[in-house]
């Protein structure tokens, strides 16, 4: 085989893997255009919504999630760990239910009742759990 041979065979295999891609990206963009929600951003499968703000204009439970929360499902038991999913610190405590205002929350054995945009301080090896409904600690 000479040089043009091997040139056209090359230019043949650039253009494929090319075309290839080009689906790639047709299809991976008109399945993530299905999950556009206005006011919703989707980042690597999580939603996030665009308004920070945790109370709306009608004095409802606003749910957001924003970098850095930490989402406690209802039953399931977290340990409080400087090196955790769960660090020591004072946390913004809210609903993640937006129908609900108030929600009960267990620490080290006592179940409280807390509202939305409350706050809690967690120290190390606290023992947290949502008892009535999944929360979001900011």
């Amino acid at each position: 085989m000479d040089a043009n041979t091997w040139f056209i065979i090359g230019a043949c295999a650039i253009a494929l893997i090319a075309v290839v891609v080009m689906i790639i990206v047709i299809l991976k963009n008109s399945i993530n255009h299905d999950k556009k929600v206005d006011g919703v951003k989707i980042i690597n499968g999580v939603r996030y919504t665009k308004d920070s703000e945790v109370i709306d204009e009608q004095n409802d439970v606003n749910v957001t999630h924003k970098i850095g929360d930490v989402i406690l499902e209802r039953g399931k038991e977290y340990v409080c760990k400087k090196n955790g999913k769960l660090i020591p610190g004072k946390y913004t405590v809210l609903s993640a239910d937006e129908n609900s205002n108030k929600f009960y929350i267990r620490v080290d054995g006592l179940v409280r009742e807390y509202k939305h945009f409350s706050s809690l301080v967690l120290a190390e090896n606290d023992t947290i759990c949502a008892v009535s409904h999944s929360i979001i600690l900011r």
